[in-house]
């Protein structure tokens, strides 16, 4: 690829969809597991951020109950990248003596930017349906299609956007490109950061130290609601589509100079976008300023509050890990002092994780989304907060 635009690489990862869909494990007789077009062809959606090298990608996030305290930031992906390309032989096939990667300094001094490339690959709007109304009106704990869906979705996503990061790559040195699907993911946390700043000394139940959904997030590519998930809305023919579904990226170290103008689709993550952001998904914050801009209903504004995801789950975690439609913490949350930090409440993965974990050992499809699929089907849509926060994106970063 020799120009990188949000188009481009749409394109691209469209037409890797497809291919990989074609492969036998992928094959089934009800149509595909992702969202579709009107023409049949996967609705992925990417987005694209460029920032300096210097830019720290987490500042003011590092919280064992948000990112983490040591979550890998633009040192740590070059040191993973340059540590497996560093030089092994001379030019005359000998084996150097040196085996050294080259440093961030190194980076720094050769390349303009990085490019953090999101994608998401959403479900299919006709397996999420039918995963709500088995659950809600049916009344069944689990849905194989479902828990299918997902992990077909996961390792489709996986296989078609390391396509797409070959298609980067560059002979000439031009480009760094490191794809993060879940291998690498893993392996930037077992590779760079130290066993120290692993696990749950970085923080509880964070999945690793790449925060792969505060990334899709900070590009642009969705928003969080309660609970940190996070969605796309989109004003599509006049009606409010929501999407989710697995999210992976791409980054991109090259020479090209920054882009703050919006060309090509790039955003550039500037302060002012980033507080805005951290404004926006306190949902402790009820200011009707802050919530013309969410997707995500929970706080009322007019009474018009949605609560689907906490009603609809199970275990009650989603109920005893957010702020009530007013802002506030019910009694019984707030005196829970030791999950909160920095006034930062910890998600309830003890309650979340406990029965479905069980009921997973015992039935291996078994599975529970049930507050991301809910809301996907059945939340309440907000037409005003789309248009003003595209706009808004417009106004910060682009």
């Amino acid at each position: 690829m020799d120009k990188i635009t949000v188009d481009a690489i749409n394109l691209e990862l469209a037409e890797s969809v497809g291919e990989v869909q074609a492969e036998p494990e992928f094959q089934q007789a009800i149509g595909p597991d992702y969202a579709t077009d009107p023409n049949g062809i996967p609705l992925v959606k990417t987005a694209i951020g460029n920032v300096p090298l210097e830019y720290d990608l987490w500042a003011g996030l590092r919280n064992p109950a948000v990112v983490g305290i040591y979550p890998a930031g633009l040192p740590e992906i070059w040191e993973f990248y340059d540590n497996r390309r560093k030089q092994k032989v001379d030019e005359a096939g000998r084996q150097t003596i040196f085996q050294v990667p080259r440093s961030f300094e190194f980076a720094k001094k050769n390349y303009g930017r990085a490019l953090i490339i999101s994608i998401m690959l959403p479900f299919s709007p006709v397996v999420i349906h039918e995963y709500v109304s088995q659950v809600l009106e049916r009344k069944k704990g689990s849905s194989f299609l479902f828990a299918r869906s997902y992990d077909h979705l996961n390792r489709m996503l996986d296989k078609a956007i390391t396509r797409v990061a070959i298609s980067l790559v560059s002979d000439d040195s031009e480009r760094a490109t490191i794809v993060m699907n879940s291998d690498n993911m893993k392996a930037v946390s077992t590779e760079v950061i130290p066993q120290s700043r692993q696990g749950i000394s970085h923080g509880p139940s964070k999945g690793g130290n790449y925060p792969q959904k505060s990334l899709a997030v900070l590009t642009g590519l969705g928003q969080f609601g309660v609970s940190r998930m996070i969605w796309r809305d989109e004003l599509i023919d006049g009606r409010v589509e929501r999407l989710a579904g697995p999210i992976r990226s791409i980054i991109v170290f090259d020479k090209e100079h920054l882009v703050t103008d919006g060309k090509d689709g790039i955003i550039h993550p500037s302060p002012a976008w980033r507080e805005f952001l951290f404004k926006l998904f306190d949902f402790t914050n009820n200011d009707a300023n802050i919530d013309q801009y969410r997707f995500c209903s929970h706080v009322s504004q007019d009474s018009q509050s949605c609560n689907q995801c906490i009603v609809s789950c199970p275990s009650g975690a989603q109920e005893s890990s957010n702020p009530k439609s007013d802002g506030r913490y019910s009694d019984q949350v707030a005196r829970q002092t030791h999950r909160f930090w920095d006034k930062k409440l910890q998600f309830d993965f003890g309650k979340c994780t406990d029965e479905r974990g069980q009921m997973a050992g015992l039935f291996a499809e078994w599975s529970c989304g049930r507050c991301l699929a809910v809301c996907l089907d059945r939340g309440i849509r907000r037409k005003s907060a789309i248009q003003s926060y595209y706009t808004k994106m417009d106004e910060l970063a682009r």
